[in-house]
C-alpha cells in the first residue's frame, strides 16, 4: 500500500455514453487501472499526482490531482477522435519509428514504436521499469493497422475478459502460471490478442486447444514486448 494514498472514484464518458476499458495511469506512483463496463473507475493517488487517461478512440487527458478529487466522485469527459486516428498525439511523447520491424510468427504484426523517453517514475504496484503507457499506445496503433475479412466475427477484448472470468480452463491460473501474464497487464494482453483477428468460432465452437495454442504464441510475443518496453 502507498503511504498516505487515497482512492479516487468516478466515471468516464464521452458525448454519447459512458466509456469502458479506459486506461488510467498514475504516472507519479506507477499505478494502472481501468474503467469498468459502466464507465466507473477507481485509482489510488495522492495530492499533486498526475493521472493520464488514455483510450484508443478518444483524445488523451491529463489530470493533476488535488484534495478536492477525494471528496466526491469525479466525472471525466473524453472527446472522440474523428477522421484523424493516425495523427493523434495530444500528450507529446518523443518517439522514433523503425522503418521495418515485424514479428515473424504465424500471425505477422507490422509496425512497432520505440519510446525514447520514459513515462513512469518509481512505484510498487507495477514493474517500476515498465513503460505501460507507451506499450498501450503501440497496441492502439496495431488496432488501426489490422485488416479484417468481411462477414467474419472476431473475438473482442470483452469476449476474452468474459471467457477468463467464467471458463473452467481459461482462468486466472492459466494467465499467470501457464501464459506468464502478470495480473496488472492482463487487459493489455487481451487487447494485444484481439489485434490478431481471432475468429470468434474459437470460443463459440469450443475450439479450446486451438485457442490455447494461439494464446501461447501471443503470450510469448506480449512478454517480449514487456521486456522491450522496460525503461533504461
Amino acid at each position: 500500500m502507498l503511504s498516505g494514498a487515497q482512492t479516487i472514484k468516478g466515471y468516464i464518458y464521452d458525448a454519447e455514453a459512458t466509456v469502458k476499458g479506459v486506461k488510467l495511469v498514475n504516472t507519479t506512483q506507477n499505478i494502472l487501472s481501468y474503467s469498468n463496463d459502466k464507465g466507473a473507475f477507481q485509482i489510488k493517488a495522492k495530492p499533486n499526482d498526475t493521472i493520464v487517461i488514455h483510450s484508443y478512440f478518444h483524445f488523451e487527458k491529463t489530470l493533476l490531482i488535488n484534495q478536492n478529487h477525494f471528496n466526491k466522485e469525479i466525472v471525466i469527459e473524453l472527446k472522440k477522435i474523428t477522421n484523424q486516428l493516425d495523427e493523434v498525439d495530444i500528450i507529446k511523447v518523443n518517439e522514433k519509428q523503425f522503418d521495418s520491424i515485424a514479428f515473424s510468427t504465424t500471425t505477422a504484426i507490422q509496425g512497432r514504436t520505440i519510446i525514447k523517453n520514459p513515462v513512469f517514475g518509481s512505484g510498487s504496484n507495477l514493474q517500476p521499469t515498465l513503460d505501460i503507457l507507451a506499450l498501450s499506445r503501440v497496441i492502439g496503433k496495431l488496432f488501426k493497422k489490422k485488416n479484417k475479412t468481411p462477414n467474419i466475427l472476431y473475438i473482442t477484448t470483452d469476449d476474452l475478459v468474459a471467457l477468463f472470468e467464467t471458463h473452467a480452463l481459461f482462468n486466472q491460473d492459466m494467465l499467470i502460471s501457464d501464459l506468464n501474464i502478470p495480473e496488472d497487464y492482463q487487459y493489455l494482453f487481451f487487447d494485444y490478442c484481439t489485434v490478431n483477428n481471432l475468429n470468434k468460432n474459437l470460443i463459440t465452437k469450443h475450439n479450446g486447444m486451438e485457442l490455447l495454442d494461439l494464446l501461447t504464441i501471443y503470450s510469448k510475443e506480449f512478454n517480449q514486448l514487456l521486456i522491450e518496453y522496460k525503461k533504461e
